[in-house]
């Protein structure tokens, strides 16, 4: 009887976890539907521009002026490598996570993430307050899966700020024992910062195209899941959404 009441305990628990990474495939995807206008956009804008450099330097070369139609071809190649960022970015963000937890750098984590919102930034003519830190800041976790909070604390960000007076998203890191990202923006806060990550809350009107409140229950989750901590807090000017995470450095070194 406690073999059976055991087995049945590991099936489900087997379940569980299989439904956990399912809802987190899944709102990756959605986040994914709520990007892909601006991520078109940012892939369309290369492409033309690609095209028309590609024009210019085949008339410069008719003009015999190879150093014009060089610089030409020179921004053909910066559009490339700008286009396959976004396309490796959206790759990685899209799959399904499997590798155990390893050190990662929070720096690069941070930059793909700043990259796939940087259209939505634009679109709402939102400042980002941001300096990187030098040198990589190693973290525990998984790079797709911080990745995906850190999408979504900043897609939530902009959308706070999009009818604001002053549209302004702060990004931040403070490197201790532990490495903790803040992000804050000049919105007009949260009501109840102690629910925010209770599935199904949301601010948003009911029916609108932004998820269904999910969004930061599973980001508490997968901080959870790789010992981190993620707290919600007003400010004087908005809302802080701060992220806690275990430094790796002694396991990088090692």
């Amino acid at each position: 009887e406690l073999r059976r009441e055991a087995a049945e305990r590991t099936q489900a628990q087997e379940a569980l976890a299989r439904a956990q990474a399912d809802l987190v495939q899944a709102s990756k995807l959605s986040a994914l539907g709520q990007l892909s206008a601006g991520i078109s956009h940012e892939l369309n804008q290369p492409l033309m521009a690609v095209q028309s450099f590609a024009e210019n330097g085949v008339l410069f070369l008719d003009r015999d002026t190879p150093e014009r139609a060089r610089d030409n071809f020179n921004r053909i190649s910066d559009m490339t490598h700008r286009m396959g960022r976004i396309i490796k970015n959206l790759r990685a963000f899209s799959k399904q996570e499997t590798v155990p937890q390893m050190p990662v750098d929070l720096g690069r984590v941070l930059a793909s993430a700043l990259e796939m919102t940087q259209a939505q930034r634009k679109a709402c003519d939102i400042t980002l307050d941001y300096i990187p830190v030098a040198g990589p800041v190693w973290v525990r976790g998984g790079e797709v899966r911080l990745g995906q909070v850190f999408v979504n604390l900043l897609t939530n960000a902009c959308d706070a700020v999009a009818d604001a007076p002053e549209r302004r998203v702060s990004v931040s890191i403070t490197q201790g024992d532990a490495v903790t990202v803040q992000i804050s923006d000049s919105g007009t806060g949260v009501a109840d910062p102690d629910k925010v990550f209770d599935p199904f809350y949301s601010t948003k009107e009911v029916g609108a195209a932004k998820g269904i409140g999910l969004g930061l229950s599973i980001s508490y989750a997968i901080v959870q899941s790789v010992g981190g901590e993620i707290r919600a807090l007003n400010t004087d000017t908005g809302a802080c959404f701060a992220v806690t995470l275990l430094s790796a450095r002694e396991e990088r070194a090692a």
